[in-house]
């Protein structure tokens, strides 16, 4: 299937407008539309525009408050916790970043957990967010099952996915950004809409098999096998179990039950380093970025690159270029 190429603003209007049509209200729809463009125009197409039709399927359905009034309460000078209404998971994220920042500056450091949530979307557009105020960012949400504990042929955990972010001088931010599973799922979706394949040895069958097809897909596996397995465990008690919420099975799906609030936790904690007396920290971190770039080459590689910096080249292309969309998403979104 082939993509077609749009502009960033026409995307940006093309998303926005469907969401408003499912009654979104338009500073959510805004919210909402940038996160998603921001994926795209940075080649994270799995948690792009495509998911326009998902979240506008769920508003109409209920399982999304069109019209929430997220509301935060103080737990400290540094952490709060926002209850997100059941709304937008993008515009509590972006909501609990900027109060996160604001507290960060005052104290040095500031945690935001948001309850109440649905899927927020790319954790890298949070991070840089924080990065943009010269200050570091961890981020990471919980997701339904999908993913098969090390060991295991069921899915327990989701793909639950954790971000970190740095702002480097004269240069974009390093932002880490990664699912704890082997791929993330919207890669699954992506395949499926395209009509391609999936990469060997990350994804199982319902018997317990690898496949590349996916049409066989059953659940995916976790990155670094045990590892990858604990990190998403430990995110899961971060934000589920923190907040008293659901965790893995428990968690209502993304892909059924519409018109069933998912009930996610979301948390970002964000550092202001001069406020641990370090005034040149991205300083710093552009020195670490040159001397990563000065590393001699593997077999096979043109050079070292550092986090964030293939996404960050894909954008400057785009912008030029258009965003590339999958054929079938484009004739959603103008439909």
């Amino acid at each position: 299937m082939t993509d077609v190429l749009v502009k960033k603003d026409e995307l940006h209007k093309l998303a926005y407008t469907k969401l408003v049509e499912a009654g979104l209200n338009e500073k959510s729809a805004t919210e909402v539309s940038d996160v998603l463009v921001y994926a795209d125009s940075h080649g994270v197409r799995s948690h792009g525009v495509m998911r326009v039709e998902h979240y506008c399927k769920r508003l109409r359905e209920g399982g999304m408050n069109k019209a929430a009034e997220m509301a935060f309460e103080d737990i400290s000078a540094s952490a709060a916790v926002l209850d997100s209404d059941d709304g937008m998971g993008h515009s509590g994220m972006i909501a609990a970043t900027k109060k996160a920042v604001a507290m960060a500056k005052e104290t040095g450091i500031g945690m935001v957990t948001v309850k109440k949530t649905s899927h927020c979307g790319a954790l890298a557009y949070f991070a840089e967010m924080a990065a943009e105020e010269g200050c570091i960012s961890l981020s990471m949400t919980q997701t339904d099952a999908a993913v098969a504990p090390f060991g295991g042929s069921e899915k327990f955990f989701g793909t639950n996915p954790i971000s970190f972010g740095f702002p480097a001088k004269g240069k974009p931010a390093v932002v880490v950004d990664m699912a704890t599973s082997a791929i993330a799922f919207g890669k699954i979706l992506h395949a499926k809409e395209t009509g391609g394949s999936l990469p060997d040895g990350v994804v199982l069958d319902k018997n317990g098999a690898f496949t590349t097809d996916p049409a066989e897909f059953s659940c995916l596996t976790h990155f670094g096998e045990h590892k990858g397995y604990g990190i998403a465990m430990a995110i899961d008690a971060m934000t589920g179990g923190l907040m008293g919420e659901r965790f893995g099975p428990h968690i209502n799906p993304m892909y059924g039950a519409y018109d069933q609030m998912r009930g996610l936790v979301s948390m970002i904690i964000v550092i202001d380093p001069a406020k641990f007396g370090n005034p040149i920290f991205a300083e710093i971190m552009c020195q670490m970025v040159v001397e990563l770039h000065a590393v001699k080459p593997a077999q096979g590689f043109d050079r070292v690159m550092v986090p964030g910096e293939p996404q960050a080249a894909y954008y400057l292309d785009a912008l030029e270029n258009g965003v590339a969309v999958a054929e079938s998403v484009h004739g959603f979104l103008i439909s």
